[in-house]
């Protein structure tokens, strides 16, 4: 028997047959990306996604631009809303610095502008309280960096901001704002994007500043803290790690330049006792401590591994006098930074 002619016609038959549909492959989204600052990356959305609906601008989304925030600009893809600890999945390296301020909720979504791939992302963090909102965005624009740097870019917006870059940021009542500014497509350099951000990131912190609520006068620091020398930006809130020291709790913080253009920062702890100023106060003692005499209740001067300090204690306060912290930036000298807390702990109630 001949068995080539029925093998041939099923081969004849199994190449006719129409190859199984693939499934569509969903679009492609970026991992989301902590910025240098502890923001969210920008995500953006495909470049033809339909804009939210009206009834995704809730809670916090209700201060987001619906429809188009500017001419040329609209609304792309869903908006997000993450509360408490959710945020780590969106920033997980920072997200323990705005828990720590409070944090409540984020909303966030995409802008675009057509014919490019340029993308706004807009955030609006409520904080919990004017405290919790102001705190971070001073700790935003004073970590790792002197404040007085971004002096030029400050802006009017809410309670106040700064223009970086390609981002926004500014404080309101108890809401934080951030705005990011994104090339898709990588062609423009720093400067090209820095140009375009200028014009494009105002208008939309603008629009989102008019419609927050809240004050936009800074909480004020505890009696006695000093405003002569102050820098521009120079008032910080910490909620936490004063200094580089752990589990030193919320103080806030002075940046400062003398005459001769030397810098300090202060930290000014208030506690509900003095056994708890005295639990700060030892959290400064290093490997290499000396005492301090009539100065407060107690003072000394320590050296380790997180700097340099001088401490004292009054009652239930501790100051805590260190150097700038930023590289290139000169400080005064231990004496002078001994008659100096001398001067503060004296104005201290």
């Amino acid at each position: 028997m001949n068995v080539r002619a029925p093998l041939l016609v099923m081969l004849l038959l199994a190449c006719k047959r129409e190859p199984a549909p693939r499934p569509t492959p969903p679009p492609a989204q970026r991992t989301p990306a902590p910025q240098g600052n502890g923001s969210a990356a920008p995500t953006p959305a495909a470049a033809f996604d339909p804009p939210a609906a009206a009834s995704e601008f809730h809670d916090g989304a209700r201060f987001l631009p619906q429809g188009s925030p500017m001419e040329g600009w609209a609304q792309s893809g869903a908006v997000r809303l993450i509360n408490g600890q959710d945020l780590f999945q969106l920033i997980d390296g920072a997200g323990e610095k705005y828990l720590a301020y409070g944090f409540r909720q984020l909303a966030r979504t995409d802008y675009r502008k057509a014919g490019t791939e340029l993308v706004i992302t807009a955030e609006v963090y409520d904080m919990g309280s004017a405290l919790g909102a102001y705190g971070q965005y001073s700790m935003l624009l004073s970590d790792a960096r002197d404040p007085a740097s971004l002096e030029s870019q400050a802006t009017q917006h809410g309670g106040g901001g700064f223009l970086g870059t390609s981002q926004l940021v500014f404080w309101k009542g108890q809401h934080l704002v951030q705005i990011n500014l994104v090339d898709d497509s990588g062609e423009r350099d720093e400067n090209a994007l820095r140009g375009v951000a200028r014009e494009t990131l105002p208008p939309v912190a603008a629009r989102i500043a008019a419609a927050l609520p809240g004050d936009t006068a800074a909480p004020a620091p505890p009696a006695g803290f000093s405003r002569e020398g102050l820098v521009w930006g120079g008032v910080t809130y910490l909620a936490q790690g004063v200094f580089g020291v752990d589990r030193t709790g919320p103080a806030w913080v002075g940046h400062y330049r003398t005459a001769d253009n030397q810098r300090t920062r202060v930290a000014y702890f208030t506690r509900a006792s003095a056994d708890e100023a005295r639990a700060v106060a030892a959290l400064f003692r290093a490997q290499q401590v000396t005492a301090i005499a009539g100065l407060g209740d107690e003072a000394f001067s320590a050296t380790g591994s997180a700097g340099e300090f001088v401490v004292a204690r009054k009652g239930a306060s501790v100051v805590v006098i260190a150097d700038a912290g930023v590289p290139g930036l000169a400080a005064p000298s231990r004496d002078a930074r001994i008659e100096r807390l001398r001067a503060l702990v004296a104005a201290l109630p």
